[in-house]
């Protein structure tokens, strides 16, 4: 019987992610390849100039190379790349930091360069394995040579991690009695044997399930990546280097009470990074009648929103107004209007207010979705899907415009004295802006929704505004709308918090 190949999800992902940046690549643009390898990706940019460097010290079969040469030392001039990748490299180098400076170097003002790097994977290619990369590591490199992040995602979703996780053990774990025969063992051999077997056994075929849930579209983000993936922007002017801070003299000696106080200031500051990394404006104070409708809108099961993903939305409302940001405040995609209605409470009822939504069965995904949407959509279409808390699913009510009008009255909402309208159809039919745009709320769901609302919005948006995403980690359709909308595209930052932000920066 012929065996299945494996699946390898990192490399679809990895496939899939740099067909995207070569579409982004214009025509007759100079790429290097830094790490080039074999060169997989040269076909994907066929229609520019690609150029590949390695250092060819492996025994390994390596495509023919423009420049043999460490990455922290590439024979060329300044500015000479408008595009760079760099894939599974960088745990190769013993200077990353170096690496990541030269890569700066080599690349045009303006250019981009993309870059993937494992957090969790075996060593390999020894002795030439040295880092592996947090978020945090890989943001403070490229900060400090002097590149703009535009978006940093993972590779793969937690199933792919599982997968790979499996696969280890399947590859590792014994294989037969005589393995584990003379492992101190003895009369536990006969209990011990089978379990290790059979765990090897499912190992295998979980490895393999897993691999088909990831490549499938079933994006799943909670626990941890095998790997990142970093899009960065060389600034069209020079960034200076940041400055290192002073070293700070040590006391010789520490008592047990200074330890314990600095535990718990270590251990503050992480609470109050992580809740930062949420919320950019978590030190605002929301008002007392702003949190009351917050809470009631969760109590009748109005939002499928956290508490504290609805306070990032009130808050970004409030800042506004508290900054004089001029514009409208939008949520595209209001379901049953939780969110809205909690914005609506937080905003200066002179500031208008517009939320989109067919207020109805959510339109079909197109051709550009990913099978995940599709799947949700024929879950929703069938009828079976719930609604929050068990409910009946918003889609399938009828009147759900009257419904949500009612809702922003019970909460103390008047439409017209708060300045808010509600907008029935289609979003391109429906959402046509003229005028500038504070903050907007985006829950499309699907491409075309999402890419429309970009479209129409993100033009609009004054410089310190920002638009919230719901959906860019849940749906590839959502995803793939974010990220071909805002590739080459200035002026804007993509903030990965638990909802993807993106800002206004000029």
């Amino acid at each position: 019987m012929q065996r299945r190949p494996r699946i390898n999800p990192s490399r679809v992902r990895l496939r899939q992610e740099m067909t995207r940046f070569a579409r982004g690549t214009k025509r007759g643009m100079r790429v290097l390849d830094a790490g080039a390898g074999r060169s997989p990706y040269r076909k994907l940019f066929r229609h520019a100039q690609y150029e590949a460097a390695d250092f060819a010290q492996l025994d390994s079969a390596y495509a023919p190379l423009d420049y043999v040469c460490d990455i922290t030392d590439i024979p060329v001039d300044d500015g000479r790349f408008d595009r760079v990748i760099c894939n599974q490299v960088l745990e190769h180098v013993p200077e990353p930091e170096k690496a990541i400076a030269e890569l700066h170097r080599v690349l045009k003002p303006g250019g981009r360069i993309f870059l993937s790097a494992p957090l969790f994977f075996a060593e390999h290619q020894k002795p030439y394995d040295f880092f592996r990369y947090t978020q945090f590591s890989l943001r403070k490199m490229f900060e400090e040579a002097g590149l703009e992040i535009a978006r940093m995602n993972w590779l793969e979703g937690y199933f792919g991690t599982v997968a790979y996780s499996y696969q280890m053990m399947a590859k590792n774990l014994p294989t037969s009695v005589d393995e584990l025969r003379g492992r101190g063992l003895r009369w536990k051999l006969a209990y011990i044997a089978p379990i290790v077997l059979l765990n090897r056994k499912l190992a295998v075929r979980l490895s393999r399930l897993y691999a088909r849930l990831e490549i499938s579209g079933s994006r799943f983000e909670r626990g941890m990546p095998k790997n990142y993936v970093v899009v960065a922007r060389k600034p069209e002017t020079a960034t200076p280097a940041k400055p290192k801070p002073p070293a700070v003299e040590k006391k010789a000696t520490t008592t047990t009470a200074e330890l314990e106080a600095e535990v718990a200031r270590l251990r503050a500051e992480t609470i109050r990074t992580r809740e930062s990394v949420r919320d950019p404006l978590v030190d605002l104070e929301l008002p007392a009648e702003v949190r009351t409708v917050l809470d009631g809108v969760r109590a009748e099961h109005l939002t499928y929103l956290k508490p504290e993903n609805l306070e990032v939305l009130a808050r970004q409302v409030l800042d506004a107004d508290l900054r004089n940001r001029p514009g409208l405040i939008i949520e595209t995609g209001a379901a049953l209007g939780g969110s809205a209605i909690t914005m609506a409470a937080a905003k200066d009822p002179k500031r208008p207010m517009r939320v989109y939504d067919v207020f109805g069965m959510i339109p079909e995904p197109s051709e550009r979705d990913g099978e995940d949407v599709h799947k949700r959509y024929r879950k929703i279409v069938s009828g079976t899907s719930k609604g929050i808390g068990g409910e009946t699913y918003y889609g399938y009510r009828d009147n759900l415009y009257d419904e949500v009008s009612d809702s922003f009255a019970r909460h103390g909402i008047d439409l017209a004295e708060h300045n808010v309208e509600l907008v029935q159809g289609l979003f391109q039919d429906t959402l046509k802006i003229d005028e500038p745009v504070a903050f907007a709320h985006l829950d499309g769901d699907w491409y075309e929704s999402t890419m429309t609302c970009l479209e129409r919005i993100a033009p609009h948006l004054v410089v310190g505004g920002r638009i919230v995403l719901d959906d860019y980690f849940h749906y590839s359709g959502c995803r793939d709308a974010v990220d071909e909308y805002f590739q080459d595209r200035p002026g804007f930052r993509l903030e990965r918090r638990t909802k993807l932000h993106v800002v206004r920066t000029v």
